[in-house]
């Protein structure tokens, strides 16, 4: 749950937020914080800032619909809202049609892939720990997490899995926030990025710790 100190943190974070190396992945990863956050006032401030400089309004409609994956359809239907009243039409033009099984076996093919790429060699534990708990949990997740969400354009990899950091942090989910953090290190993200990312949201949540925890577990720190 959310409290006014958090929020007041965020908010003086943004206040003088103006990086001036790695722009484009930190905004979206401060993004992808004020979503989970559930800060409406913090997330227009956001966009209006964004509107003028990157990311683009593509980058923002789908780190909004990424995370449902993490935070839930409640905050992401507020995220939604939130763009189309600052940034009218910014989801517009990008449906991708359910279509017939070919589509749903690419989707399974794409998500494959990619959560092979973002778990590396840990893809395989992970397999059987999760069929063994529950097959249509792993199922999912590849389907409908890694191949119809996050292997969508529009948003590339490395700031994918920088803005599932960013939400993770917030909700200091440990077990997850460590997988992602590897993830984006497999996936191309510099350790100086990284380490940025999480600087970035400092005093916000308790999450903060953890992720410079699990930095130092994996010799990024």
């Amino acid at each position: 749950m959310t409290t006014s100190a958090q929020l007041v943190a965020f908010r003086d974070r943004l206040s003088t937020f103006s990086p001036k190396h790695f722009a484009n992945q930190r905004w979206v990863a401060l993004y992808a914080a004020g979503i989970a956050l559930a800060d409406p006032i913090a997330q227009e401030a956001i966009l209006r800032r964004c509107n003028d400089q990157p990311p683009d309004r593509r980058a923002l409609y789908e780190v909004v619909l990424q995370s449902y994956l993490f935070l839930g359809f409640p905050r992401m239907l507020t995220a939604a809202e939130i763009l189309e009243n600052v940034l009218p039409g910014a989801g517009r033009g990008f449906l991708q049609q359910t279509g017939p099984g070919d589509e749903v076996t690419q989707w399974q093919a794409n998500g494959l892939a990619l959560c092979k790429k973002v778990y590396g060699e840990s893809f395989e534990p992970l397999r059987i720990r999760v069929e063994a708990i529950a097959p249509e949990i792993f199922r999912w997740m590849i389907l409908e997490g890694y191949g119809k969400v996050l292997s969508r354009p529009g948003l590339g990899m490395i700031e994918r899995e920088l803005a599932n950091v960013a939400m993770l942090v917030i909700d200091d989910r440990e077990q997850q926030l460590h997988s992602h953090l590897r993830g984006a290190i497999n996936v191309g993200a510099s350790p100086d990025l990284l380490k940025t990312v999480v600087d970035d949201l400092r005093g916000i949540s308790d999450g903060f710790e953890t992720a410079r925890r699990l930095l130092v577990r994996m010799k990024v720190l």
